[in-house]
């Protein structure tokens, strides 16, 4: 059997070598794009700042390949696919590429929001990030334009740690959000102020609930103009506002799509000799765009080719665990739950702002469903071991350091963990808010 890949990104590449863990003598090709073998997408902004090279990027040698008999054919644009011939066509070559079972793991591209100029001005000191090439252009625009002020529009993952490298190439750099707080995907209006502060720290200036509205300019960026009328100037505009799913390819073939590759529970797309993984799917109205996501679906369309169908594709809980910025953050699940008066949800925290860090873990009657670790580690393969799983509050408040105490008199609950300051922390005046009793009556409860 011969297995066809589209696309040597993380979905690709492991779905590759997850194939081969199961089957040593299926025939496994990959068509990419791509110059480059398959690298770390998130390390991309340390090749702007020459932190890393390219050599660095890149996760697996060609030794690597050989060794696990992987075909893979760099810088080769697919044109089409004859689904009902099992065909793919490649720019420039004569000949079409045969396959038994076509993999899609043709990724995402970056989403450029409706700001006027910003097309227009593509490469002529607007860019986006999304591959090594796109580095490499803006490192030598910001060196062949003596760029000194930068603008980064969006202040997701990539994005804050785009700032942060540029800034490291001593530009005045701004990052501008369209929504309340960084990090909206993975952090709480807390934790996000708590990060507000650390970037700026470094010299990255943040700017919230802003919306651009035009990019500067005639021939190339000067700045941009808020929708609020606030104009900044730049020599460099970097977009990072999002991913949207490569599609186009599907859509040729008349797969069936939405805003990604439609696909069931095994990874199967409307053609069933058609599979699809990573950014590119939707499956129950749902698209990723997260790592994890790639390699839990990467391990499940590996067994779906192969006939082995006892795998099913459930979804992947949100979860990010990394460092931004060089500062840890794992980011799990739910951490806002729909309401902490609802009955069952239960929120432990535990905040050091002058410190950075800020820990929170969301229960829901007993069950771990969400978590924001942000500053520290020790916490992190916990929360990962036991997500969506039960969990003992003794356990949470070692992890945290927190204690519980009461009232003797009146059984009131001092819970470090729902409670702004530790008790300790408390004004030696304070009183019990049930029977006024003093601060020094209160005993630690224990576990």
């Amino acid at each position: 059997m011969k297995v066809v890949i589209i696309g040597n990104g993380v979905a690709g590449t492991f779905s590759a070598q997850n194939i081969r863990n199961l089957d040593e003598d299926v025939e496994i090709e990959t068509y990419s794009e791509e110059n480059y073998p398959y690298y770390s997408r998130p390390k991309l902004p340390e090749l702007i700042s020459e932190q890393n090279s390219i050599e660095d990027l890149i996760a697996f040698k060609e030794e690597w390949y050989n060794k696990k008999n992987l075909k893979t054919f760099l810088g080769k644009k697919v044109a089409g696919i004859r689904p009902k011939r099992k065909l793919i066509l490649i720019d420039g070559q004569s000949e079409p590429v045969k396959y038994d079972k076509l993999i899609l793991a043709t990724g995402s591209r970056p989403n450029i929001p409706p700001i006027n100029n910003a097309i227009k001005l593509l490469k002529k000191g607007v860019f986006t990030l999304r591959n090594i090439d796109d580095a490499l252009e803006i490192r030598d625009y910001i060196k062949n334009n003596s760029a000194k002020k930068a603008i980064v529009i969006g202040g997701g993952l990539l994005g804050l740690e785009l700032a942060k490298q540029i800034r490291n190439c001593n530009l005045d750099t701004t990052v501008v959000e369209f929504f309340p707080r960084l990090l909206p995907r993975q952090l709480d209006d807390e934790c996000a102020t708590i990060l507000k502060e650390e970037i700026e720290k470094m010299g990255v200036k943040t700017i919230v609930n802003a919306a651009t509205e035009e990019i500067l300019g005639d021939n190339s960026a000067k700045g941009i103009k808020l929708k609020d009328g606030q104009t900044l100037e730049a020599d460099i505009v970097l977009i990072q506002a999002g991913i949207r799913p490569t599609i186009e390819l599907a859509e040729m073939a008349k797969l069936e799509t939405n805003r990604g590759i439609i696909v069931n529970e095994i990874l199967q797309t409307s053609d069933k000799e058609i599979f699809a993984v990573g950014d590119c799917i939707e499956y129950k109205s749902q698209t990723w765009g997260i790592i994890p996501a790639c390699m839990e679906q990467s391990r499940i369309v590996a067994s779906s080719v192969l006939g082995k169908k006892e795998i099913q594709y459930k979804g992947t809980t949100p979860k990010n665990t990394l460092k931004i910025v060089g500062i840890d953050l794992c980011s799990v699940g739910i951490f806002n739950p729909p309401s902490e008066d609802e009955p069952g949800w239960e929120i432990l925290r535990k905040v050091d702002k002058q410190g950075g860090c800020y820990q929170k873990l969301v229960l829901k009657d007993g069950t771990l469903k969400g978590a924001i670790l942000f500053g520290e580690k020790k916490t992190i393969p916990y929360v990962n071991k036991n997500i969506n799983l039960k969990v003992k509050r003794e356990e949470i408040n070692d992890l945290l350091e927190v204690l519980i105490y009461y009232c003797p008199g009146c059984g009131y609950i001092y819970d470090e963990a729902k409670e702004e300051l530790k008790f300790e922390m408390l004004p030696d005046d304070w009183k019990c808010p049930g029977c006024k009793a003093p601060k020094s009556a209160y005993k630690i409860k224990d576990n």
